[in-house]
Formats: C-alpha cells, sequence, structure tokens
C-alpha cells in the first residue's frame, strides 16, 4: 500500500440477493470507472490512485480475495464472467470504462465479449488469457516468491515487491499467535491460501480458457498497456492482443515489470486518463 491522495472507503456489496457479498473499495468523484485487480489481488498503488484523481473508482476484490465471499458458487471462467456483470448491474454502471490488470484484464476481456456494448473504453494492463509456447506466461503456483517478486516488480525497494518476496519466510513472533504480529503472520497465510487456490481456479495450469475464439466480440475502443521488463507474462503478449481484437492499440511502459501501476504509477494513470477522455 502506498500514500493515497484520494479517500479510500470500503463497503460490502451483496449480490445476487446475498449469494455473493463483494468488498467494494471506492474513491474519487465524477463518472464511474470500473478497476478488477490483478492475480496478486487488489493493492491500491499509485496507478489505480491517479485514476481515482479524475473519476469515481469502484474496485472489487474478486470472490475468494479478501473479505469478498461466495466463491464456492463459481466453478469456471464463465461463471466468474457472469457474476461481474451480476455485480455491474447490481451496482447500474453502464457505458463505464473498465480497467483490467493482469487475472482482471483477462476477466475484463471476457466481460466485454460478452457486452461489448456495455463499456465506453477497455484498459488491459498485462492482461492473461492468451497463450504462446515461444512466450509462456510464469507458473505463478510453482515459482518461489524471490522468484514472483523479481517476475513483478521492476522495482525491488517496493513495500509489496518485499513483502511478495518474503513469501514464506514470514513467521510466528516469540509471543505467538495471541500478539498482534502473530495475528496478522496467520491472516498473511490465511488471505495467500485463499488468493492462489482462487487463481489456480482460472489459471492453472495455464491461462488459456478459450478467450482466443471470443475475443473478436469486443468492439470496445482498446488501450493494451505493458511493461518493458515483465517477467510474469512476456511483454510479446501486446502484440498478440491488438492483433485479435478489433479495436485495439498497446503502449509500453518503460521502468515497470508486471505491476506497472505500482513500478510506474503515474505514467500508467497519465496514459489510461488520455485515452477514456480523448
Amino acid at each position: 500500500m502506498v500514500a493515497t491522495v484520494s479517500k479510500v472507503e470500503t463497503r460490502s456489496v451483496a449480490v445476487r440477493e446475498g449469494l455473493f457479498a463483494v468488498e467494494m473499495m471506492e474513491a474519487g468523484s465524477g463518472a464511474p470507472l470500473v478497476y478488477l485487480h490483478g492475480v496478486s489481488g487488489l493493492d491500491w498503488n499509485e496507478g489505480v490512485d491517479g485514476l481515482a484523481s479524475r473519476r469515481h473508482v469502484f474496485a472489487p476484490r474478486t470472490p475468494g480475495y479478501g473479505e469478498s465471499s461466495g466463491n464456492e458458487h463459481l466453478f469456471d471462467l464463465q461463471d466468474l464472467t457472469y457474476f461481474y456483470l451480476d455485480l455491474l448491474d447490481t451496482l447500474g454502471l453502464e457505458g463505464v470504462p473498465l480497467v483490467g490488470h493482469s487475472l482482471g484484464g483477462m476477466i475484463a476481456a471476457e466481460i466485454a465479449a460478452a457486452q461489448p456494448q456495455r463499456f465506453s473504453h477497455l484498459v488491459l494492463v498485462a492482461p492473461l488469457g492468451l497463450w504462446s509456447d515461444a512466450h509462456p506466461v510464469m507458473d505463478y503456483f510453482t515459482a518461489s516468491p524471490r522468484e514472483l517478486a523479481r517476475a513483478m516488480y521492476a522495482n525491488q525497494e517496493l513495500e509489496a515487491a518485499q513483502r511478495m518476496a518474503a513469501g514464506a519466510n514470514a513467521t510466528m513472533p516469540e509471543g505467538g499467535a495471541d500478539t498482534p504480529e502473530g495475528q496478522r503472520v496467520i491472516e498473511y497465510y490465511l488471505e495467500r491460501n485463499r488468493s492462489m487456490a482462487t487463481a489456480a481456479k482460472y489459471l492453472w495450469p495455464i491461462p488459456n480458457r478459450g478467450l482466443r475464439r471470443r475475443i473478436h466480440r469486443v468492439t470496445t475502443p482498446t488501450l493494451v498497456i505493458w511493461g518493458e521488463r515483465d517477467g510474469f507474462a512476456p511483454p510479446a503478449y501486446a502484440a498478440d492482443f491488438v492483433a485479435a481484437l478489433p479495436n485495439a492499440r498497446a503502449e509500453m511502459v518503460a521502468g515497470a515489470a508486471h505491476e506497472v501501476g505500482a513500478d510506474q504509477g503515474t505514467r500508467l494513470a497519465s496514459l489510461v486518463n488520455a485515452f477514456i477522455e480523448a
């Protein structure tokens, strides 16, 4: 987490008469924008905060991440796609920009393929969902925490990068589980296990669930953004997404890896804001 300019508020949104309870982070004012987080979870970084400086950002946590519940009712990517359409219906959001990062980019592309008329703009930041044997995506489930941190972040000094690199090295303090520090360690492991299990449902063994067969339906103007130093999802995929999308262009961000919003948040927000306001 970084120091933010925006006042971030969190609430729970009931979907399908309470079958799902979605942890929703919101900030900013003005016209709405929907942001879908990546495989590592929702980090309100400099990039997301830059979007909230111009718009009212709705940033839900996917069921299975954080306090969002109902993951047991989702069995595949199709279920997740229609869950998100139900969430947008609940929020009454139509004609809005949709920004998705990583796993969230894969979900955003699927949602836009199902209802392309629903969105004014689509921004895919290092999205997953396509596959090339020549450029395999890193195996999120077997890589060590340190390998993941190096692949995800260009700036290894960031708190989020150091937290990821520490990974399984988080140990119980001398005072045990009854101390605040001990509770934080337990919460870390519980959240890590939940999020890894959730990600596996949509990405294991590879993040290819047939998006290439549906992506032609995404007629929404689309901007694909990739970090030049992405060691998790190779930047070569940017050209693949642009080639598959009817109305898209790509921007490469220097000094950024997979977590573009953390590495180069100001640049990311500038690109997105300029695209949706043009």
